[in-house]
């Protein structure tokens, strides 16, 4: 069951990668065109994650009632994935609300998108071991990331070269909508081929799971302390250089679709080179190295970008993205499920991804504050620097897993 569970969850694992990349990579681009700048494209960032921080936890006590627990979470999918459909027609609204729609509807699909990953974060803890789950993860990070550069290259060059006017290029961007709610329609089919091991609930547990004051037992649990408090400081600063990266790219150097998709090639081909390496790293070193190896990384990136004087040097830039970002991913979610014990496991989850949620809805606000500030280049730097404070207080926590 473990072996076919494993194939399974990576086919569903390439099915989420392939829904997401047929437009998240050019969402900005796709926003700019809409009639966005650098405010909207901070508030795409930001936006999702307060939505999901506002319902997450409500939703996760409500979530909790359900009996079957895979079918619920299958629904939660498939309702997420209808919410493209809303996004096709975005293009075909007045001008002067397409930027903000197209972010409130972004903003709204995460809110089923957090529940169901949630849900599935959970499932995760029950489906497989503890070894077994580590490879488990890796294995579809490093799948995943093999058909990422695929997906996004195939896009990027389709909306570059089919399309003869922009008002073409907006018909184009909305079959790839249409197409990813189809995609996202077989990857429920396939998420309702993992099979469930055979468990006995303690209803009383379950119905004590359900009350809030649940939380002030979380908080204060010092393993799970341990890792989630500089695990969201680490999300904090990483989460807050995407929108200036963005503006970046987008805004400063130009880039197009095309560019966007060569960028997505270079560090998903970067990636699946270097899952394995991650994989032997988590194995042989645990968490901590882990994270604060593809952490150092991931803040020498934010000291490059400012000098980087063309997308055709960003593409090169981009192996290092690539390479730190599946050892970042992978380290995260194996934490988060070594840290938290198997009873109430979901509500454990459900804190630290409305944590997640907080932290994306208020970086994004904070880098476009040192952007109005300071300007793109100064503002990098010092995310920069956060990065590398953020790393070392990891490192410093968890290296002998220091309460918090």
């Amino acid at each position: 069951m473990r072996g076919t569970n494993i194939w399974i969850f990576i086919l569903y694992g390439l099915l989420f990668d392939m829904v997401n990349n047929l437009w998240r990579p050019f969402s900005v681009r796709f926003l700019e065109r809409l009639g966005g700048g650098e405010f909207e494209i901070a508030l795409l960032s930001a936006l999702p994650g307060a939505v999901a921080a506002i319902v997450l936890l409500p939703g996760t006590i409500i979530f909790r009632k359900f009996t079957n627990k895979k079918r619920a979470t299958a629904a939660f999918i498939l309702i997420s994935r209808a919410a493209l459909l809303l996004i096709a027609f975005v293009p075909m609204l007045p001008a002067e609300i397409r930027p903000l729609l197209f972010v409130v509807f972004v903003a709204i699909m995460n809110c089923p998108d957090a529940l169901s990953q949630t849900s599935m974060q959970s499932l995760l803890g029950t489906i497989f071991d503890g070894t077994m789950r580590g490879q488990a993860i890796a294995l579809r990070q490093k799948f995943g990331q093999a058909v990422i550069p695929v997906i996004t290259i195939s896009a990027g060059l389709a909306i570059t070269f089919i399309p003869n006017t922009d008002e073409h290029r907006m018909i184009l961007y909305q079959i790839f909508f249409i197409a990813a709610f189809l995609l996202g329609v077989v990857e429920v089919l396939i998420f309702n081929r993992l099979k469930m091991p055979e468990v006995t609930q303690d209803l009383s547990n379950e119905k004590l799971a359900t009350n809030l004051r649940n939380l002030k037992e979380i908080i204060s649990d010092k393993s799970f302390r341990t890792f989630y408090v500089p695990a969201i400081f680490f999300l904090f600063t990483w989460q807050g250089g995407w929108p200036l990266v963005n503006i970046l790219m987008v805004i400063n150097r130009g880039a197009t679709e095309l560019d966007l998709a060569i960028v997505a090639l270079v560090s998903g081909i970067t990636a699946f080179f270097s899952g394995s390496l991650w994989q032997w790293l988590l194995r042989k070193r645990g968490n901590t190295a882990t994270f604060v190896a593809a952490g150092s990384m991931l803040s020498i990136n934010m000291f490059i970008f400012p000098f980087v004087p063309n997308m055709q040097v960003m593409y090169a830039v981009s192996i290092i993205t690539g390479f730190s970002a599946v050892g970042i991913n992978t380290a995260l979610l194996n934490g988060a499920l070594e840290s938290t014990p198997d009873k109430n496991r979901m509500m454990y989850l459900a804190f630290y991804n409305t944590a997640q949620n907080i932290s994306l809805f208020a970086a994004p606000f904070f880098a476009h504050m040192l952007f109005s500030l300071s300007g793109i280049y100064n503002a990098m730097f010092i995310i920069g620097g956060l990065r590398i404070i953020s790393t070392s207080f990891v490192w410093y926590k968890m290296r002998k897993k220091l309460p918090v």
